[in-house]
């Protein structure tokens, strides 16, 4: 009698969402926004405003661009962002 092994194969596991508050450039409109990642966040943002092409995520306090995951990764959970439209800048 052979043995049979059962092995299951389950995808890799994302990381648990975090929230985030992301604002408009002009800061008219605010949005709260779950994501586990930079890319993640961005197509969230880009969907909740309603806006397509490039964008520049800045920090809302300060203007300090968002661009690698490392340090998307390093920030707090409430974060908030502005997302910035190709033309558009942080003013404060």
């Amino acid at each position: 009698v052979g043995a049979v092994t059962k092995q299951t194969l389950f995808p890799p596991l994302m990381p648990a969402g975090r929230p985030f508050r992301v604002s408009n450039a002009s800061r008219s409109s605010r949005k709260g926004i779950v994501a586990s990642t930079l890319q993640e966040l961005i197509i969230k943002a880009l969907d909740a405003f309603l806006i397509s092409g490039i964008v520049t995520l800045v920090l809302e306090e300060d203007g300090t661009v968002v661009d690698t995951e490392e340090f998307f990764q390093s920030l707090d959970d409430n974060t908030h962002f502005m997302v910035l439209e190709v033309g558009q800048k942080w003013t404060q």
